[in-house]
């Protein structure tokens, strides 16, 4: 097993970091602590992980696990995470529960308003709340290097931020020649790196760490990153656009997880009115609240439960701050007054980006997808997990 390992099984007995209270913004800004014990635990969160065992909070599932000593194995999450085609553990609406019976997430839906209906003031407000996250940030962990992961345009926004500590881009193929494609068009002068899925070497670590949330296939990029992490000393935040193409296009009105309640109902209705009622109820749709109702809930037993927990994976794996610029505390105070209906009609993701550069950007007109990582795929994680957990020294029931 690597020095990752080694190092879980330092944290299985402590530090146990005592607080009066902790909060989300805490937990996901700052490099102090992997558990906590706080007199009280303060914030819902609704994108990062944050999980609870008793008075014990941690970002990391893994280490709450070794630090109780006892694996609880959830039959139902057990049962999902070895299904073909898992992709990610999301149990139910409420989406709280894990692959140890006793270790709980942490939070729910993101609450949302309606109050911010204009495109352009939507734009203003978001781009403002991303540059008072990153200098937030910044400040905590100074000594830090930003490490922006980028690919499509949901990250090559992060590239106009005001960032005052040093930036290393990083790239992977498809993307790695669009972005510096973007960047030579934009004027931009970051270092590029190139990272690359081509090494299995902490697979059995990932397996460990991951702790059956997602299917590997789709974590790819791991040895790369803590190579990464290593060439600045181990001094980094790594800084991801995540989910930005749910929020800031049209596509947050079909973004959900599992069956279309509201095409069920349409197709319900069209039925009852024998055939002449689709239409305007998808009209009645477009104008209520219930398309965006769904799509918060959506992002947390979708979102969070995938890409929320890979920046947990991550973060564990090269033991370095891995955050979105699209799930700070002062952006989510915005996403919690927009109201989508009316603020994204249409992909403001270059108005965002404009706005942030001040000036007209010039935008791939590819955005394509790394495929999923063929070393890790068709694995069968839980047995190997299960075994991974015995031989840190942990019992399984």
């Amino acid at each position: 097993m690597s020095h990752l390992v080694s190092a879980a099984i330092d944290r299985r007995g402590g530090p146990v970091n005592e607080c009066a209270v902790l909060s989300e913004a805490l937990l996901w800004s700052s490099h102090e602590g992997t558990i906590w014990k706080p007199q009280r635990f303060e914030g819902q969160p609704h994108f990062y992980p944050v999980y609870r065992w008793g008075e014990l909070y941690s970002y990391s599932l893994l280490s709450l696990i070794l630090h109780k000593g006892t694996l609880h194995l959830n039959p139902r999450a057990a049962q999902q995470a070895s299904a073909p085609g898992f992709v990610y553990q999301s149990l139910g609406q409420k989406g709280r529960e894990t692959i140890d019976r006793e270790i709980m997430r942490v939070g729910g839906p993101l609450t949302p308003g309606f109050e911010i209906r204009e495109p352009r003031e939507f734009v203003r407000q978001l781009g403002d709340a991303m540059r008072e996250d990153v200098a937030a940030i910044e400040a905590r962990n100074p000594a830090c290097t930003n490490v922006l992961l980028c690919g499509g345009r949901d990250s090559l926004n992060l590239l106009f931020l005001p960032w005052n500590n040093p930036v290393i881009v990083a790239s992977a193929p498809p993307n790695y020649t669009l972005v510096r494609e973007f960047m030579d068009r934009n004027g931009l002068r970051f270092d590029l790196v190139q990272i690359d899925d081509l090494d299995a070497s902490l697979l059995e670590t990932e397996i460990l760490i991951n702790a059956c949330r997602n299917n590997l296939a789709h974590c790819r990029w791991g040895p790369d990153l803590v190579r990464l992490a290593d060439s600045v000393g181990g001094k980094v935040v790594f800084w991801k656009g995540q989910l930005g193409d749910s929020l800031l296009q049209p596509k947050w009105r079909i973004y959900s997880n599992g069956p279309d309640r509201l095409r069920q109902l349409q197709q319900r209705a069209a039925g009852l009115l024998g055939g002449h009622g689709e239409i305007p109820l998808d009209r009645f749709f477009d104008r209520s609240t219930l398309r965006q109702r769904r799509y918060v809930r959506a992002q947390w037993t979708r979102g969070a439960m995938w890409q929320g927990a890979h920046t947990g994976f991550v973060r564990e794996l090269t033991r370095a701050l891995v955050v979105s610029v699209y799930h700070g505390p002062a952006a989510r105070r915005v996403r919690g007054r927009v109201d989508l209906r009316y603020a994204v009609t249409e992909d403001v993701r270059p108005r965002l980006g404009e706005y942030l550069a001040a000036r007209p950007l010039i935008y791939p007109a590819s955005n394509p997808s790394p495929p999923l990582s063929a070393i890790r795929s068709g694995g069968a994680y839980l047995p190997r997990f299960v075994d991974a957990v015995r031989r840190l020294g942990a019992s399984v029931r």
